[in-house]
């Protein structure tokens, strides 16, 4: 009896797939129908699975860079690491050509774009702080890091502003970039050069990242002004990755100034904070949305994600320059 049900079973499954295979061919009987078959597959499977695969946007909460020597940068050394991770181990989507099946995402490389921007703000900041020995190679090697970390992120071939001028890749840049920051935390290793660690050298590295959160800050209002109006905002996730992107990096770059100065906060009664102030970007970064909504501001029930990753962004903003205050010896009150 088992037998018998297994047998009608097979055959008719046997039957669905040469009747499936009879409508595949029927389907694709000329190289027309067969190309507008293919159109077909790579606009709904190849882009949005390839896409799906490739998406990986990461928010490790902190890495452990305790093989760092004390002469060496533990910020230095998180720069290079992000930036291997983003172009070498993750693929770097901003730049990528139509044929690339991740060319269909956006929120990954508005999220790599953010953190590129936030490293180079910061390795600008950091460059104007150290002081070498003999001449000013490693101070330039360190500028030039900086420098090639501002290069845009969308380049793959041609130049952004002249699409017949050939151009060097965004991730060909920030790999010699990343290369040049290597570099330079092994000259601090070896007292080629050296990073001062004091009260106004850490303000003026700070007053970078308050800068980079306040740029953030005015992009969020701005596109909260100009497309909670709308019905929907496409662009609202646009501006929430980029902004996250920019947020993650300097999660991570408090997280890693915190240990490079810590006897400067330490003394100044300032590590606790400096952690509040890292622990308020880690809330921004934990937001992980399925649709990125900007919904009005008094709409009940539609959210709006933009503004509440700005409430993180507007926080940190103000503990940081409440730090920066008494780093600068102000006597005002910072409440």
């Amino acid at each position: 009896m088992l037998k018998e049900k297994l047998l009608q079973l097979i055959k008719k499954v046997k039957q669905i797939f040469l009747s499936g295979t009879e409508m595949i061919k029927k389907a694709f009987n000329s190289w027309p129908k067969a190309f507008i078959g293919v159109f077909i597959f790579l606009i709904l499977a190849y882009y949005p699975l390839g896409g799906k695969i490739s998406e990986n946007i990461d928010k490790t909460i902190d890495y452990d860079f305790s093989s760092v020597s004390a002469e060496q940068s533990q910020t230095v050394e998180l720069a290079a690491y992000l930036i291997n991770r983003e172009v070498n181990e993750n693929i770097w989507t901003a730049n990528l050509p139509f044929f690339f099946p991740a060319y269909s995402l956006d929120n990954m490389p508005n999220f790599q774009t953010g953190i590129v921007q936030s490293l180079a703000r910061v390795t600008k900041a950091i460059s104007s702080q150290i002081q070498c020995l003999e001449n000013e190679k490693e101070i330039k090697e360190i500028k030039a890091a900086a420098k090639l970390l501002s290069y845009p992120s969308n380049v793959w071939l041609f130049h952004p502003d002249n699409k017949l001028k050939m151009a060097p890749s965004s991730s060909a840049q920030y790999k010699k970039a990343r290369k040049k920051l290597k570099d330079f935390n092994v000259a601090l290793k070896e007292e080629k050069c050296f990073w001062i660690r004091d009260k106004e050298s850490l303000y003026k590295i700070n007053k970078a990242v308050i800068k980079g959160l306040s740029k953030a800050i005015t992009d969020i209002e701005n596109e909260i002004r100009e497309g909670s109006n709308r019905w929907t905002d496409t662009k609202a996730d646009d501006v929430f990755y980029l902004n996250q992107g920019r947020v993650y990096a300097f999660m991570l770059i408090l997280k890693k100034l915190g240990r490079d100065y810590k006897q400067v906060l330490m003394s100044e009664e300032l590590y606790q904070d400096w952690t509040i102030a890292t622990r308020a970007l880690q809330n921004a970064v934990e937001m992980t949305p399925e649709i990125v909504v900007n919904g009005k501001i008094d709409d009940s029930l539609k959210p709006n994600h933009l503004m509440n990753l700005g409430y993180y962004i507007i926080k940190t903003e103000n503990i940081l320059t409440k730090i920066n205050i008494k780093l600068n010896g102000e006597s005002k009150n910072a409440n």
